[in-house]
């Protein structure tokens, strides 16, 4: 099976009503996110948890037809107040990757925009509630500017704390804005993890799991092509063949 073959969305915050301009590209309106949802729904999509993935990548399972993964980074508070409730009415499940420096016993921690982060009781809660959660780091650092020993401690750290408080194995981890090296990767595997998730950059890979994010400007339209299973082809080609590195080195030289 191809590793891009099966969407995965990324979304961050999630936020009321259904203006979110002074929130960034990824300050997404529930209403929107609602009709994300409704759509997956409408046209029959199955809603596959990042345990599932791993499984059908272990049988080497080939794609299934009309079946998605979600997941949510750095852990809003809005994702138990807002995300969650349409999340459960369409019968979706989900995995959050959590900042462990951000995560409180109380939801008393700003950040920018005014963020608030999910406490540890709303965590246990939707534990209880089918949701799963995976690292994303302890500080949210860009990982390739950090040495060897802080990117270690930021894999191995926040995979300790997540696992001491729920209590489980922690599997997934999600690089901070996307960001990782081969040797990042590696020291991801070796720190336990069974799969890590980016973006569209770098080969793409079990510890490079390819995402794709939702932002606040995308119509329906281009979610719905964000869902086709050959969105991240041309990305496919330009990072993960001979071919796509010998016309990025051509573009290069000539000045594109």
């Amino acid at each position: 099976m191809f590793l891009i073959d099966i969407p995965i969305l990324a979304y961050h915050r999630i936020v009321p009503g259904s203006s979110s301009k002074n929130l960034g590209e990824f300050g997404l309106p529930a209403s929107n996110f609602e009709r994300h949802m409704r759509y997956l729904h409408e046209h029959g999509y199955v809603c596959l948890s990042l345990a599932d993935l791993s499984r059908d990548l272990d049988n080497g399972r080939s794609r299934r037809r009309r079946t998605v993964a979600l997941t949510f980074d750095d852990g809003h508070k809005e994702f138990f107040t807002l995300a969650y409730p349409i999340l459960h009415d369409y019968g979706f499940t989900s995995t959050v990757f959590l900042v462990t420096n951000w995560t409180r016993e109380q939801s008393d921690l700003e950040h920018e925009g005014n963020s608030h982060y999910l406490t540890w009781e709303q965590i246990d809660v939707l534990h209880k509630g089918g949701i799963s959660f995976g690292s994303h780091t302890c500080t949210h650092s860009w990982l390739p500017g950090l040495s060897r020993e802080q990117v270690w401690r930021e894999l191995t750290a926040s995979k300790e704390c997540l696992g001491a408080r729920l209590g489980q194995e922690i599997q997934w981890l999600a690089y901070p804005f996307g960001a990782s090296t081969s040797e990042i990767q590696k020291m991801a595997e070796d720190a336990g993890y069974k799969a890590a998730y980016g973006i569209a950059r770098g080969k793409s890979g079990r510890f490079n799991m390819w995402r794709r994010i939702c932002r606040r400007d995308d119509s329906l339209v281009t979610f719905a092509l964000k869902l086709n299973p050959w969105y991240h082809y041309p990305g496919h080609l330009r990072e993960d063949t001979q071919m796509g590195w010998f016309l990025h080195k051509v573009k290069h030289r000539i000045g594109f």
